[in-house]
């Protein structure tokens, strides 16, 4: 049996409060929510070494870190209020969706600048951005669409709505990373120190896809996991331990590279934030349909209930 579930239509501060109790969604605020606190202190500590505001070579970083922080605030946001109603909790995490797509775009934004090989980022250079901008939106639409679409038992296929446009981007960002490693191992090509941060944070990313689609451990004891080790949770944890090495290896990349970065043009502020700012005000419009089309749905559902 399942057991820690809030109690529905409260107050906004009996939620806020729940944080500091033990219920099923505790473990999922609180990663996230630690691992908002710990970008924020490596935003703080890189602005020790850098200059965020006169040096336009950090803007990228900067872009990377504020979508990692947008992704861990959306999270824990959703995890924490989303039992208030069931309109709160279809929005909230169509706001999770849009905070895992600026996350994405992020990463895309600092992977091109800070980890890509002359060679790749002349190839690239063009389309690379503007296609983690769809991606990152498509995140956010196709998820909500997955949200909206099915209900328990959830078929398969929603899974595909929800894993494509995210394995989609990924792939995309981590396409430099792959191009140097194979430089690195297969040709002897010079391997610095962030190789071994990059591909730790690839085989966290990849435990964090086995958790989230694989509904373990609490399938082999069902109600063991209610309060703790659900896949859920360790799939936040692989999640969180994945963007923090990312951080560490380009923030490494920034600092041992910078020869090759500046014989690039230098990132202009609208190229490094133009496109979040972008891609954040279209996840915001997407966020509103699909939450007036979920309003309907579930008043039409409470009139339907009403006439039996």
């Amino acid at each position: 049996m399942e057991r820690g579930f809030r109690v529905i239509g409260q107050p906004w501060a009996y939620y806020l409060w729940s944080i500091f109790q033990l219920h099923n969604e505790t473990i999922n605020v609180w990663t996230h929510l630690l691992a908002f606190i710990l970008m924020a202190v490596k935003m703080v500590s890189f602005s020790f070494q850098v200059d965020f505001v006169h040096d336009s070579y950090t803007w990228p970083l900067l872009a990377g870190l504020v979508c990692g922080m947008a992704l861990y605030a959306c999270s824990s946001g959703a995890h924490c209020l989303q039992s208030r109603s069931e309109l709160v909790h279809y929005t909230a995490f169509m706001f999770d969706y849009a905070g895992i797509g600026l996350y994405g775009l992020g990463s895309v934004i600092m992977h091109l600048e800070y980890c890509s090989e002359e060679g790749f980022y002349d190839a690239v250079q063009w389309f690379f951005v503007p296609c983690g901008s769809f991606l990152a939106f498509l995140i956010c639409l196709c998820c909500s669409v997955s949200k909206t679409l099915y209900t328990r038992p959830y078929p398969f296929v929603r899974k595909v709505w929800q894993l494509v446009p995210v394995g989609g981007i990924y792939v995309l960002l981590i396409s430099p990373i792959v191009h140097r490693l194979l430089r690195c191992y297969a040709y002897d090509y010079e391997c610095n120190d962030s190789i071994p941060y990059h591909i730790q944070q690839m085989v966290w990313f990849a435990s964090s896809g086995f958790f989230f689609t694989c509904e373990f451990p609490q399938k082999l004891r069902p109600g063991l996991c209610d309060h703790f080790f659900h896949s859920h949770q360790l799939f936040h944890i692989s999640i969180m331990i994945c963007t923090l090495r990312q951080m560490d290896a380009v923030f490494i990349d920034f600092q041992t590279r910078k020869s090759i970065l500046e014989l690039r043009p230098p990132p202009s502020f609208l190229s490094s934030f133009g496109p979040v700012v972008v891609v954040c005000l279209a996840e915001l419009a997407c966020i509103y349909v699909f939450s007036k089309i979920m309003k309907r749905k579930l008043t039409k559902r409470k009139l339907d209930a009403k006439k039996m």
